[in-house]
């Protein structure tokens, strides 16, 4: 069983319920909709083809909202410039572009720039530096030139604009992305833990309680991360934005450094951004996209993330198809059952404790799997934070934690009916690891249970059970 979870994005490369069907047989996990592009008609779409899936393949997959945040971006050009190095170039605070100048209809981006300030366009592939400030206009020196189109994102490196987090839109798709059932909501342009909390208030003003995806591409985020990893549901090292925020050569180190202090706070972390970005294009990844993905999951990612790859690329399923069987290589050679110290903050924990014992009585034992009947996520979390060999089942009778287990490293989440005792509890787990066809008669399991069951954050045993032949 491939323990690292692959997301993919979908688009327009994925146009009917036989191309989504098709990136499920290849690997895929959960499926990721971006906000920023399409519409609630589509959405709802892939929606309902990604549960025809779960009902055709008996798995489930979950499904993450990506809000799209306030984009910064140049105004509507009246036709393509071509910027050359040692240009002089003016922006002016306006929607249309009315003389030479290139329209900048963002007014915080003049509050915040300063003379001697890079400015970066178009994802980074324009440099320029800037060398005079004005209320509504600024001038800037082109340092690396290239083709500027309309709607062009702009970048103010190591510069904090006095902007929220979620703009009208945002919080017209996460009503809406709420009302379709979504199982995970990544929010954008995060810069404190603020931002996080702001969000997770507003899904309970819904009366929801779907889990949060924060995702690190701002500096002000890097000083705030231990405590947005504490409040987080989850984190992605978005590598895009964060590669012009940030100095590029930085961009290896902090992935690693976000990775590791997910996994020491438990928290599930995405790895995501142009992992395979040449299978836009060709059917082959390049080799150093194949030794980045290694990498990654090497560093102990929860998920890897496909963007264009599949969205709009000509090769998606071949995407999904080699992104899985990399991450299967490289877990043959993942030191399992890292056991390190403890953050203070769970010392005296139960279920941390049960979850730590679990694994290694597992490897003790020669178990073949770790079973753990959840109701709220928390012990299969654990156990997957101590990085067993043995894959764990996560047992749960509740429809909406089977699907959001999905993007937990190692998990393989199993719905089981309701139960009333701990022997039932022992019996329907048992039901279900047989079903799964990883384990057979004769081999031993680790099952982890709370008495009474039921009862969240209660998991108190464990036992050491053999299938029966």
């Amino acid at each position: 069983m491939r323990r690292t979870k692959i997301i993919a994005t979908l688009g327009p490369a994925i146009h009917s319920q036989e191309k989504l069907f098709e990136l499920v047989e290849a690997g895929a996990n959960l499926f990721r909709i971006n906000a920023a592009h399409g519409d609630w008609q589509t959405r709802h779409e892939w929606i309902s083809w990604i549960r025809e899936a779960e009902r055709t393949y008996g798995t489930p997959l979950g499904v993450l909202l990506d809000l799209a945040g306030p984009k910064i971006r140049i105004g509507s050009l009246q036709a393509p410039i071509q910027l050359r190095e040692g240009d002089t170039v003016r922006f002016c605070l306006t929607e249309q572009q009315v003389d030479a100048s290139v329209p900048l209809p963002v007014p915080e981006l003049f509050r915040a720039a300063r003379a001697g300030d890079r400015l970066l366009l178009d994802d980074g592939a324009i440099e320029l530096r800037i060398t005079r400030v004005e209320s509504e206009c600024l001038e800037a020196t082109v340092l690396e030139g290239g083709e500027l189109r309309s709607h062009k994102g702009v970048t103010l490196p190591h510069r904090t604009l006095a902007l929220p987090s979620m703009t009208p839109k945002d919080r017209e798709d996460l009503v809406e992305g709420i009302r379709a059932g979504v199982d995970w909501i990544a929010l954008s342009f995060v810069r404190s833990v603020t931002d996080v909390m702001n969000l997770q208030a507003l899904i309970r003003e819904q009366g929801a309680d779907t889990p949060v995806i924060a995702k690190i591409e701002q500096p002000a985020a890097l000083d705030d991360l231990e405590s947005i990893v504490e409040v987080a549901d989850g984190v992605m090292v978005a590598r895009g934005d964060l590669g012009v925020q940030v100095d590029l050569a930085e961009v290896p180190i902090l992935q690693k450094q976000i990775i590791h202090l997910c996994n020491q706070h438990a928290k599930p972390v995405i790895t995501a951004t142009q992992m395979l970005e040449s299978m836009i294009r060709e059917g082959r990844p390049t080799r150093a996209e194949a030794t980045d993905v290694a990498n990654a999951v090497l560093d102990g990612t929860d998920a890897l993330m496909l963007s264009g790859e599949t969205a709009v690329g000509a090769y998606p399923v071949q995407a999904v198809r080699w992104m899985a069987r990399i991450a299967e290589v490289a877990e043959e050679h993942l030191e399992f059952l890292q056991v390190g110290e403890l953050n203070t903050s769970v010392v005296g924990n139960t279920t941390v404790a049960v979850a730590r014992a679990a694994c290694t009585m597992a490897q003790m034992v020669g178990a073949k799997a770790i079973l753990t009947p959840t109701s709220s996520g928390g012990t299969p979390r654990w156990v997957s934070h101590f990085r067993p060999y043995q894959p764990i089942l996560a047992l749960t009778d509740n429809e909406r934690l089977w699907r959001r287990l999905t993007l937990l490293w190692g998990v393989a989440p199993l719905l089981i009916p309701r139960v009333r005792t701990t022997d039932e509890m022992t019996t329907q787990a048992l039901i279900a690891a047989r079903q799964t066809r990883l384990v057979k008669g004769g081999d031993r399991v680790v099952l982890t249970t709370g008495v009474p069951v039921n009862v969240p954050g209660n998991t108190n045993m464990i036992q050491v059970l053999t299938i029966e032949r």
